[in-house]
Order: C-alpha cells, then sequence, then structure tokens
C-alpha cells in the first residue's frame, strides 16, 4: 500500500518513507531506532518549510518582483522589524534593503541544503553580522551584492555604485587583513561555508574568489592543525581541498561521522563527510603544494615534509577512529558506511600526498593509487544507498591521474559526481569536471605536471 504521508523524520530530511497509517514504524525509523510519528500539520500545497509561522509569506508577484521592488518591501520590513535587526551605524539605510535580501528565507533556504535550518539560520547570520568586526559585515555585503546580481539578470540597475565598490573593498580587506579575533575567523568561516552551499545549489565557479578570501581570513587561527607559514597557501586549492570539510570547521568542535543537535525538542541527524583526524593532514598538503608552487621550499625540506606528513597518514586506522566515537555510532551498518568512508578519504590524502613527488616511480604510485581510490569510492557508492555519502573530493582526486579520457568519460565522470552530491551540487560538479578537463590537457601535454601547478588556470575558466 502507497503511504499517505511520510514520517516526520524521513519528511524533515526529504528521505523515501514506507510508513503506512495504522503501522507501527517505517523501515528506516526501525533501522536509526528513532520514534516514527506523523505529528505535524497538514499545510498548503507548494515547498514545505519548517516553522512556517515564523516565515514571511510570499506571494506569486513577490517571487517575481524586480530587484528595485524587493528592496524597497525589504527597506519596510526591516523598519517594522527593527527590535530583531537592530542597526549598525556603518550601514546605510541604502545599504540595509541589500542586507535584508540576503536574509531573506528565499536567500537562505539557496544557502542550506533543505529548509530545516532557515529560521535558525536567519538568526544565527543576524547575530553574526552586528556581533563582529567590521571587515566581516563588509564581507557579507560584499556576497550580498553577489547574490543579488546572480539571481537577477538586471540586478546591476537596483545596486547603486556604491555597494559595488564597497563590496570589492570588502574583499580585498577580508583577504589582507591579519588581526582578528577567534569569534570573527569563526565567523568566516560561517561565511565561507554559505558561500560554497549557494556555490553549490546555484552559481558554481564564480565564488571562488570569495569563498577563498573567507578561508584564507580564518586560516592563521588553526594553529594546531596547519603549519605557521600559511600566508603564501595557494587560495584556489584551498576552496577545492575543503569543498568537503568546511562545515567540520565552521561547528568548532569535532566532527562526527553521525551527530544530533538539538532543534526545539527534535534531535535532526547531520552527517559529515570526513573524518576530523584527517583535516590537519589536509592543511599540511595545501600549504606544502603552496610552498613548492612558489618555488620557496628546498628540495631537501620538500622531502622531509612529505615523510613527515606520511608517517603521521600511514599508520592511521579508522577502527581507532570508532573507538572514539563510542555512543555515536548506533549499530553494524553506520559502522560499516562510517569505515568506508573513512577509508576513502585516506586512500585520498596518501594519493594528494604523492603529488607533491612529480619523479617517474611517484607517478606510477600516485596512478595505482588513483585506481584504488576509485575502487572504494564505489564500493562506499554501492552501499550508501539511502543515505549521503559525502565522497564527492576524494573522488575528484581520483579522476586527476585518469589516462587519455575522451568526451565519453568525462560525461561518465559528472554522472558519478552528481550521484555522489545526491544531485544537490550541479553547478560545482560541471565547474569541477571543467577543471579536470583542463588539468588533462596539460597533462598530454607535460605528464610530470603536477595537478596544483594549473590549478589557477583550471578554477579561472569557470564552468
Amino acid at each position: 500500500m502507497k503511504p499517505s504521508r511520510s514520517c516526520d523524520k524521513c519528511y524533515r530530511i526529504k528521505a523515501r518513507c514506507d510508513y503506512v497509517q495504522g503501522s507501527s514504524e517505517c523501515e528506516r525509523c526501525a533501522r536509526l531506532g528513532h520514534a516514527c510519528k506523523v505529528e505535524r500539520a497538514v499545510l498548503h500545497p507548494g515547498r514545505p518549510r519548517t516553522a512556517v509561522k515564523s516565515q514571511s509569506t510570499v506571494s506569486p508577484k513577490q517571487k517575481h518582483a524586480s530587484p528595485a521592488t524587493l528592496a524597497n518591501r525589504s527597506q519596510a520590513r526591516l523598519q517594522s522589524e527593527g527590535h530583531l535587526l537592530p542597526v549598525w551605524g556603518a550601514f546605510g539605510q541604502n545599504e540595509l534593503p541589500l542586507l535584508e535580501f540576503a536574509l531573506h528565507p528565499d536567500q537562505i533556504g539557496n544557502w542550506l541544503y533543505g529548509p530545516t535550518f532557515t529560521n535558525t539560520m536567519r538568526t544565527d547570520l543576524t547575530t553574526h553580522i552586528w556581533g563582529n568586526s567590521e571587515e566581516l559585515k563588509d564581507a557579507f555585503l560584499a556576497f550580498a551584492s553577489v547574490f543579488l546580481v546572480s539571481k537577477h539578470a538586471d540586478s546591476a540597475e537596483a545596486l547603486s555604485r556604491q555597494h559595488v565598490q564597497r563590496g570589492s573593498r570588502a574583499v580585498q580587506r577580508l583577504a589582507n587583513l591579519s588581526t582578528v579575533t577567534i569569534d570573527s575567523a569563526r565567523t568566516a568561516l560561517t561565511l565561507a561555508l554559505l558561500l560554497s552551499t549557494y556555490n553549490d545549489l546555484v552559481t558554481g565557479a564564480p565564488a571562488f574568489a570569495l569563498s577563498r578570501s573567507a578561508l584564507l581570513r580564518a586560516m592563521p587561527y588553526r594553529k594546531q592543525l596547519i603549519l605557521p607559514t600559511t600566508e603564501g597557501t595557494n587560495p584556489h586549492i584551498i576552496c577545492i581541498l575543503f569543498m568537503e570539510a568546511t562545515e567540520c570547521l565552521v561547528i568548532g568542535q569535532v566532527p562526527l561521522f553521525r551527530h544530533q543537535p538539538l532543534q526545539g525538542n527534535t534531535l535532526v541527524d547531520k552527517y559529515y563527510g570526513i573524518s576530523h583526524e584527517l583535516l590537519p593532514f589536509l592543511y599540511d598538503i595545501c600549504v606544502l603544494y603552496s610552498s613548492i608552487k612558489a618555488g620557496s621550499i628546498s628540495w631537501l625540506s620538500r622531502t622531509l615534509e612529505f615523510e613527515r606528513i606520511t608517517k603521521l597518514v600511514d599508520p592511521w586506522s579508522p577502527e581507532l577512529a570508532i573507538e572514539a566515537r563510542d555512543g555515536v555510532i548506533k549499530n553494524s551498518d553506520e559502522k560499516h558506511h562510517f569505515l568506508l568512508q573513512a577509508k576513502v578519504f585516506k586512500s585520498a590524502v596518501q594519493l594528494l600526498l604523492l603529488h607533491t613527488q612529480r619523479n617517474p616511480e611517484a607517478i606510477a604510485l600516485a596512478r595505482a593509487r588513483a585506481v584504488q581510490v576509485h575502487s572504494e569510492f564505489l564500493d562506499l557508492m554501492q552501499h550508501a544507498v539511502d543515505r549521503p555519502n559525502y565522497a564527492l573530493f576524494p573522488y575528484f582526486v581520483a579522476c586527476l591521474e585518469l589516462v587519455d579520457p575522451d568526451d565519453e568519460l568525462a560525461s561518465i565522470v559528472l554522472d558519478t559526481m552528481n550521484k555522489s552530491s545526491a544531485g544537490l551540487a550541479p553547478a560545482s560538479c560541471q565547474s569541477m569536471l571543467q577543471c579536470l578537463k583542463h588539468i588533462w590537457k596539460r597533462r598530454r601535454q607535460r605528464p610530470d605536471l603536477a595537478w596544483f601547478e594549473c590549478v589557477d588556470e583550471a578554477v579561472a575558466m569557470g564552468p
């Protein structure tokens, strides 16, 4: 019998549900040990959102309103909600509608995978904007400008010259600033996460420039994870490496394979795609790449750093990581999924290390390791049929070593990327494919070329 309604748990994360009226529980809730209930109110037809009463109702006419009209309505709404959005003196009255546009529920829905956190994210963003440094306030204004331009083809007329100029200055200051607090660094990472998600869902490659600035802004404050010399780190590499890892850094705690934050009276499942023990090595490899590319590291230092990181990565065991998560991983199925996930990320980190040694032996080892990563990735895909696997980044790394790919293989790569991200990131998948195509082309011309030596060119090409 076809279910009349999904249970509340499956409905919240848009998962397939086999709940039937009168039955005890659906298969997913039984497997995860959730309380299977249907207590939510029946909503009007349309895109579902949580906590509907706290959101503004948007009519069809409002959805298609011009940017100027939207700005005027936003300004009126700001004036009526002044107690919720306190005015910071450095923002003029003509700039507040732009911020309200970025904080509008429809926009926040584009920054998150699903509407579950729309209302809490609006509150959190408002707190960040008015509670941190001037540079981050300017950065958010720059982000809002980019979002408005990307959403409306004719929106340039709605943005004053002052908005555009200030947005450009904000990005430059964000990238160059050297003294901030831990709180503002955490906010920069939050902005980077939001921008990366918006990049996935809407814009694609053009968001890289802003995202890399926010990530660079926060990097000096992760000293326990990175080398002391971060100033010369290639910002393009940062964006690609941390596409999957940013959320782990934003939450400011040890990320878990399965995390259940409390939303009101409900525990919400959240899954993370990388083991926190591997994050320091991604940072170190990123800095090593940049040093090699800039020619600022000797051959001996390069070899010693390669050996140091290798000695730390090779002994790392996913089984030991599971022991550190006692009580978090609930059953054998989740344990198996975590092992597959951690295994493919470890192999990807080892492959990234081999990319720093472009001699014939290392090139051969890298190609063999890429085959292993691809095989482990397919195993994870086969097992993760009813849950996100978050292994897009390891697959991207493995594809760097493909030999003589043709158009048919490129099509398969794009299709696999979309399946890995559950179809949620089509713009980023297309951007990553274009990046791969450029690197493949350069590798045919020069087989010993390291991919990070030409990543600037590839990212600059856009989708």
